[in-house]
C-alpha cells in the first residue's frame, strides 16, 4: 500500500470533526437517505458516509457493508482527506496505491472506489461520501458532479446539526435519545458526556436509570404511554456522574420518532445553578435588598388574601410601580383583571397549601405591558406555625423563553428541512417539482411561494411545471430579473417578498419567489432556510433534467436493440429460402453433365436467388447507414424516365411493366437511392400480384415536382393497416397469410430515402383490388432535407455521450480531436455546425482561428465551457457538463431559427 501524508493542517481538522459530534452516533436514517441516493447515483453495491480520525476510518451511514469501520492506513477515503479532492480508482487491482491493501486482497474485495470530500464551511476536509463495487467499473462526469452536489448538501445537513446540538450546550441542557424496548441509552450529546464524566461510547448501551436513577427500568412504559398521550412529564431529578457524584436537573422527557420507530427523547437542564441560587437567596431573605432579583414581602391576611409589604428597587425597574403606588396593595391589583395563565394557577395553588412553589407567569407592568415573570414563592411562619408572609423572588425571564422557543423552533425547522429536502430530491416530472417546492415553502415558513420563468428580458411569469412558459402572461419584474442575473436572492424594501435564482432547466431560468404579509417581514432564519429550498429546487432541477436524459437513452438502447434482433432474425429467415435454391440447383449442375435447356432454367433460377440476395444485402446496409445519419445523397442530374425503363427491362423475365411517361421527368437526386426506391415498388407490385396482372407506372413533370404512381390489381392492403404500412418491419396480414415472402423493411427504407430527398410518398388501397403507391419528388433537394453536419470538437474525447446523443437528434455527426483535424472535415465535405466541448477554455491563439474558420466558411461555433472564452465570439455557449437536450435546443435555434 501507499498511504499518503497527513493534511498540513492535521490538528485543525482533527478539532473541526470533534465540533460536530457525530463520531460513534447511532445510525441515522437522515444520513441512509444520502447513501441511498448515491448508490443509486453511482450504480454500486456500496455506498458509505466515512470520517477519518487520528487512528480510523469510522461510517455514519454504511449501505451494503457490515463493517462500522477501519484502520486509517487501510481508508482509500485517507487519500481525499488528505489531498482534498475527489478520487476515482477504477480498478484497485491495477493501482500500485491499493493493489495489496487487505480491503482489495480481502473482503469486501474493492474493485471499485469513488469518494467526493466532505468539506466544511471552513475548509476542513473530514470524510467522504463515496460508493464501492467490486467489479472495476467508470463514472461519468455527470454522475461525479451529481454525487459532488449531494456532498455538499450533506454537509449543510451537518452543519445544521452541529449548530442544533451547540445550542443545547451553550444552554447547559443535556440531550439522551433512549430505545423504549430495552432502556439503553442511544445518543448522548457533547455536553452530557462532558458533565457526566463518561465517553459517548461507554454511555451508548448503557441502561439510562444508571445515568438517571428517577426512571426505574419498570417505569419506562409507563412513560412510553404517557408521551404518546402527548401527557407532559417535566420533573426534577438528579443525573449520577462516572464517580458516583449527582447534579441536579429539570428533565423533560418526549417521544420522537426515528426511521420509522420510536424513541424516547430526554432533555435535561442543569439546575446546579439555580439551586445554589436559591440557597443562597434562603439565607438572605432578611436582608434589605438583592441586586438583580425582585423581592417583595407579603402580608399573610386571615381572609387568605395577600397585601404587598416591601418591595426593593429592583421592582420598580421591573414594573414600573414607585413605592407609594405599590406598598399595601393586595396581590389581586396587579394582575390588572386579566384571567390566570397556567403559572399563575399553580401560584394559588402553593398559597392555598401552604408550600413552595416556583412557577412561570406572565406579570404586567403598570403601563398594561406584559413579560414572562419566573416567580419562586416561599411562605414565612410565626412561632405558632401560622404562615404570616410570603416571600416572593422574581425575574424576568422574557429573554429566555424567547431564546427557548427560538431553539425549537430551529429544531422543528431542521427537522422539517430534512423531510422536504427529500420531498423535493424525491420529485423527479417537471410537475410535481413545481407542487412539491410551492408546498414545502408554505410549510416551512408559512408564505405563498411560485416558480417563476425569467425571460433574458427580463419578464418574469409563473409555472406550474418547468420546461415551459406561457410568455403571453409574463411582465415585467425587476426582482426576478436581477436574482436570476445576480445568481443570488433578492428581498424587496418592505421585506415581504424574496426571490432566489432557481437555476436552469431546458432554455428557462427559474426562479423561486415567497411572499408575506406586510405585517410579518422576512427574517434571517426565514431567509436562511429560503435559501437552503432554493438550492434544492435547483439540484432537484437538474436531477429531473438527468432523470428524463437517461429515460430517453434507455428507451433508445433499448429500442435499438429490439431493432437490431428484429432485423437479424429477419435476414436469417428469408436468406435461408435464396441459399438453399443456389446450393440445390448448382448441385444439380453437377449431376446432369453439360448445360442442356433445363441446366440453364436451374441456372437463371440460381442467378435470380442470388440477385434477391443481394438486393437484400443492399436494403439492410442502407437501413443501417440511414439509422446511423451516415447516409449521404451523391446528387446529379436523374431522367426518373430513364431510370423506370430500365427497372421495367430489369423486371421483365417476370413480368411486363406497362409505362407511361409525360412532362419533364428530369430532377437532382441520387441515382442509386432512386433506383432503391422504385425498384422495390415495381418488385412488390408484381410479387403482391400473384395471380399475374400487368402493372402500370405513370410518371408526370409538374412545375417544380415529377410525380410517380405505381399500380397494381394485386391483393391489397386491409384498411386497418394502411397507417402501418411504412412502419419498420410491417407485412399486411394477408400477405403473410398467402405465404408471401418479404422482410416487411423495404416500405420503410423507401420512405426514408424519399423523405431524405424531400420528397413524399403515400399509398391507397383496398383489400383484393390492388395498390398505388404515390412518390413526389421536388426537381431540387433542399440542403434542410439531408441531415445536418455537425463537427464535435473534444481535444479529451470524451464526447461519445454528445455524439450518440446527436445521431439520434438526427443529426450527422464527426469526431475531431484538434483545430487540423476539424480543417481537414471542413475541406472535404460541408458542415453546418461547430462544437468545441473544452469545459474550463482554450487558448487566446486557438480561439482567433476558430473564429476566423467559422467566419471565413460560415460555420458557427457552439461552445461548452464553464468559463467565457475571450476572441471566440461563439454564436451559443452552455455550461459544462452540459445535457443533450440543452445542445439539440441550441442547434436548433442555430439551424432552423423560425419554426412553424
Amino acid at each position: 500500500m501507499i498511504a499518503p501524508g497527513l493534511p498540513a493542517n492535521e490538528r485543525e481538522r482533527l478539532r473541526a470533526l470533534d465540533e460536530y459530534d457525530i463520531l460513534d452516533t447511532p445510525e441515522e436514517s437522515a444520513y441512509d437517505a444520502f447513501t441511498a441516493l448515491a448508490r443509486e447515483i453511482a450504480g454500486t453495491d456500496v455506498s458509505l458516509i466515512s470520517f477519518v480520525d487520528e487512528r480510523r476510518q469510522w461510517f455514519k451511514s454504511h449501505l451494503g457493508l457490515f463493517l462500522r469501520e477501519t484502520p486509517r492506513e487501510q481508508a482509500f477515503c485517507n487519500h481525499v482527506v488528505a489531498e482534498g479532492r475527489s478520487l476515482i480508482v477504477e480498478d484497485a487491482t491495477r493501482d500500485k496505491r491499493f493493489e495489496d491493501n487487505p480491503l482489495v486482497t480481502g473482503e469486501p474485495r474493492i474493485r471499485f472506489y469513488a469518494g467526493v470530500p466532505l468539506t466544511t464551511p471552513d475548509g476542513y476536509n473530514l470524510g467522504t461520501l463515496c460508493v464501492l463495487d467490486s467489479k472495476p467499473k467508470k463514472l461519468d462526469d455527470h454522475q461525479l458532479h451529481v454525487l459532488a452536489q449531494l456532498a455538499d448538501v450533506l454537509v449543510g445537513v451537518m452543519e445544521g446539526r452541529r449548530r442544533f446540538l451547540s445550542l443545547f450546550d451553550a444552554a447547559n441542557i443535556d440531550l439522551f435519545t433512549i430505545d423504549p424496548a430495552d432502556g439503553s441509552i442511544l445518543f448522548a450529546s457533547r455536553g452530557a458526556c462532558k458533565r457526566l464524566g463518561y465517553e459517548r461510547k461507554q454511555l451508548i448501551g448503557m441502561p439510562v436509570y444508571d445515568v438517571i436513577p428517577s426512571i426505574q427500568a419498570g417505569e419506562v412504559a409507563d412513560i412510553v404511554a404517557r408521551a404518546r398521550r402527548q401527557q407532559q412529564i417535566v420533573r426534577e431529578t438528579e443525573l449520577v456522574r462516572s464517580d458516583g457524584s449527582s447534579y441536579p436537573v429539570e428533565l423533560r422527557i418526549d417521544m420522537t420518532m426515528d426511521a420509522g420507530e420510536e424513541r424516547i427523547l430526554a432533555i435535561a437542564t442543569d439546575l446546579t445553578q439555580r439551586k445554589e441560587q436559591q440557597r443562597e437567596i434562603d439565607l438572605l431573605l432578611g436582608a434589605i435588598n438583592v441586586a438583580g432579583d425582585v423581592i417583595l414581602v407579603y402580608d399573610a391576611a386571615p381572609d387568605g388574601q395577600l397585601h404587598l409589604s416591601y418591595m426593593n428597587d429592583a421592582y420598580f425597574a421591573q414594573t414600573g410601580y414607585t413605592p407609594a403606588e405599590a406598598l399595601g396593595k393586595s396581590l389581586e391589583s396587579f394582575r390588572q383583571s386579566m384571567p390566570d395563565d397556567e403559572g399563575m394557577r399553580a401560584v394559588r395553588a402553593a398559597i392555598a397549601a401552604g408550600t413552595a412553589t416556583e412557577a412561570e407567569i406572565v406579570s404586567y407592568r403598570k403601563d398594561g405591558t406584559t413579560y414572562w415573570n419566573q416567580v419562586t414563592l416561599h411562605p414565612i411562619s410565626d412561632k405558632s406555625g401560622t404562615i404570616s408572609h410570603w416571600i416572593a423572588i422574581e425575574r424576568d425571564i422574557s429573554d429566555v423563553v424567547a431564546r427557548t422557543s427560538a431553539l425549537a423552533e430551529e429544531h422543528d425547522r431542521l427537522l422539517a428541512l430534512t423531510r422536504a429536502a427529500r420531498r423535493i430530491f424525491a420529485a423527479l416530472d417537471v410537475r410535481s417539482i413545481v407542487a412539491t417546492v410551492n408546498d414545502v415553502v408554505h410549510s416551512l415558513l408559512g408564505a405563498t411561494g411560485r416558480v417563476l420563468a425569467v425571460h433574458e428580458d427580463g419578464r418574469a411569469v409563473a409555472v406550474s411545471e418547468i420546461g415551459s412558459a406561457d410568455w403571453e402572461k409574463a411582465h415585467k419584474d425587476e426582482i426576478a430579473a436581477q436574482s436570476v442575473k445576480l445568481r443570488a436572492r433578492i428581498v424587496d424594501e418592505g421585506q415581504s417578498r424574496a426571490v432566489a435564482y432557481g437555476g436552469q432547466f431546458g432554455e428557462n431560468a427559474y426562479a423561486l419567489e415567497i411572499r408575506v404579509h406586510p405585517a410579518h417581514a422576512l427574517r434571517n432564519t426565514d431567509l436562511f432556510v429560503f435559501d437552503l429550498v432554493s438550492e434544492y429546487f435547483a439540484a432537484a432541477a437538474r436531477n429531473v433534467a438527468l432523470y428524463q436524459e437517461l429515460e430517453e437513452r434507455r428507451s433508445a438502447v433499448l429500442e435499438l436493440n429490439q431493432t437490431k434482433s428484429d432485423l437479424i432474425a429477419m435476414l436469417a429467415h428469408d436468406f435461408r429460402g435464396p441459399l438453399t435454391s443456389i446450393v440445390g440447383f448448382a448441385d444439380l449442375v453437377g449431376e446432369v453433365g453439360d448445360a442442356n435447356e433445363e441446366q440453364l432454367e436451374f441456372l437463371d433460377t440460381i442467378k435470380r436467388s442470388a440477385m434477391q440476395l443481394s438486393e437484400l444485402a443492399t436494403d439492410t446496409l442502407t437501413l443501417s447507414r440511414l439509422e446511423r445519419n451516415e447516409l449521404t445523397l451523391q446528387l446529379g442530374s436523374v431522367d426518373v424516365g430513364e431510370l423506370l425503363e430500365s427497372i421495367a427491362q430489369q423486371y421483365a423475365d417476370r413480368r411486363a411493366v406497362a409505362l407511361t411517361l409525360s412532362g419533364d421527368l428530369h430532377v437532382t437526386a441520387d441515382l442509386d437511392r432512386l433506383r432503391q426506391v422504385f425498384a422495390n415498388l415495381i418488385d412488390n407490385a408484381i410479387k403482391y400480384s400473384p395471380g399475374g396482372g400487368e402493372p402500370k407506372v405513370f410518371a408526370e413533370g409538374r412545375g417544380d415536382e415529377v410525380v410517380v404512381r405505381v399500380v397494381d390489381r394485386g391483393i391489397g392492403i386491409p384498411a386497418g393497416e394502411l397507417s402501418r404500412v411504412f412502419d419498420r418491419f410491417s407485412r399486411a396480414s394477408n400477405a403473410r397469410k398467402m405465404h408471401i415472402s418479404g422482410t416487411g423493411f423495404g416500405l420503410f427504407l423507401s420512405k426514408q430515402l424519399v423523405q431524405l430527398h424531400g420528397g413524399t410518398i403515400a399509398v391507397e388501397s383496398e383489400e383484393g383490388a390492388g395498390s398505388t403507391f404515390v412518390v413526389a419528388l421536388p426537381r431540387q433537394v433542399h440542403r434542410r432535407a439531408a441531415p445536418r453536419t455537425v463537427v464535435v470538437l473534444d481535444p479529451a474525447r470524451e464526447s461519445s455521450f454528445l455524439e450518440y446523443g446527436l445521431q439520434e437528434a438526427g443529426y450527422r455527426v464527426m469526431g475531431a480531436a484538434s483545430l487540423e483535424e476539424t480543417l481537414s472535415i471542413a475541406d472535404t465535405q460541408p458542415v453546418d455546425v461547430l462544437i468545441l466541448n473544452v469545459g474550463e477554455s482554450i487558448p487566446s491563439a486557438e480561439a482567433v482561428k476558430f473564429r476566423t474558420l467559422s467566419k471565413e466558411r460560415s460555420i458557427p461555433i457552439v461552445a461548452i465551457s464553464n468559463a467565457t472564452i475571450p476572441r471566440l465570439s461563439p454564436a451559443a455557449t452552455l455550461q459544462y457538463p452540459v445535457l443533450i437536450g440543452d445542445v439539440v435546443a441550441a442547434l436548433d435555434r442555430l439551424l432552423d431559427p423560425v419554426k412553424p
